[in-house]
């Protein structure tokens, strides 16, 4: 008898499960954070979540989920449900869209039967995909030729929740994993504490005490670029200054040392062609900066 092929998810491995009719059904597991919620599919009532529904007619669905409390907002989402596999959401609900997400986990069959493969598609675009410890990639990417078994994964990027979990990747099958990040509450610059750590948010966006107002640079002229060949992408910090969402470039490679300004977010900037732990250097005028490696990548 044919059994559901199912994702690991939060750790927790889901074995496959016997389905009533082997030749046409699919399945859909919906979890919400200890959240209930209505799941509605193409508009009709399913269940309460969380639910595991096994005699589904594979095809495209509309699923929404609708939490019971109503300060909670619900959340709309397309699937492709196929035969013989189990679909999983987990979902995490907040009071505004852009404070809840989650992960869906679907399986596609690949041409080849000796492969094996894993998806990872993200919103927002370019969050970081660290797999099983390799080299970090950013989403959307394939990553082909996996063992099958069990995998583990983390999505991170700056100012939204990571997604840290387990997958069994099955033989045969491309496991597609879509992300949906939730946004951090950005803090009240009132409330934010002095620098602690090289690790923390703080030390690169929050600005120092000083008489003179700091200069924020924009993207460089690609002339520079000849310099390194190189560029760095700066990435979202949600801190602002002057009404631009901006990154601190520093003197040293160091949370100690020297500000020399800032550059906005969602900009190239030359880079200095050299890159030490936790920072990228750029050319910030004539100058040699350095910006986090939590909030730059290189391009």
């Amino acid at each position: 008898m044919k059994r559901l092929i199912i994702g690991l998810i939060a750790s927790i491995f889901l074995s496959g499960c016997s389905i009533l009719d082997k030749n046409t059904t699919a399945g859909l597991q919906v979890i919400t954070n200890d959240k209930t919620s209505s799941v509605f599919l193409d508009g009709q009532f399913l269940e309460k979540a969380p639910l595991i529904e096994k005699n589904i007619k594979p095809g495209t669905y509309s699923v929404r989920i609708e939490p019971d409390d109503p300060k909670l907002v619900p959340y709309e989402t397309s699937v492709t449900l196929r035969k013989g596999l189990l679909t999983v959401i987990t979902w995490k609900p907040d009071t505004r869209p852009e404070l809840s997400g989650g992960v869906i986990y679907e399986m596609e069959p690949l041409k080849n039967k000796q492969q094996s493969e894993v998806s990872f598609i993200t919103i927002p675009d370019g969050a970081i995909v660290a797999f099983d410890g390799a080299e970090k990639e950013f989403a959307p990417v394939i990553i082909p030729g996996i063992d099958p078994g069990q995998h583990e994964f983390e999505i991170t990027l700056p100012s939204y929740e990571s997604q840290q979990h387990t997958i069994n990747v099955v033989q045969g099958y491309r496991m597609i994993v879509r992300v949906k990040l939730a946004k951090l509450e950005a803090i009240p610059e009132s409330e934010m504490e002095p620098p602690t750590s090289e690790g923390s948010i703080t030390p690169e966006t929050q600005p120092t005490d000083t008489t003179e107002p700091l200069e924020i640079k924009q993207s460089s002229p690609s002339a520079e670029a000849s310099q390194s060949g190189q560029l760095v992408r700066i990435l979202p910090t949600n801190f602002f200054q002057e009404g631009k969402e901006v990154l601190r470039v520093r003197s040293e490679p160091s949370t100690e040392s020297n500000t020399l300004g800032f550059v906005e977010s969602n900009t190239t900037q030359t880079s200095g062609g050299e890159s030490k732990l936790g920072w990228n250097s750029v050319i910030f005028h004539t100058s040699l900066g350095w910006v986090s490696s939590d909030y730059s990548r290189m391009e």
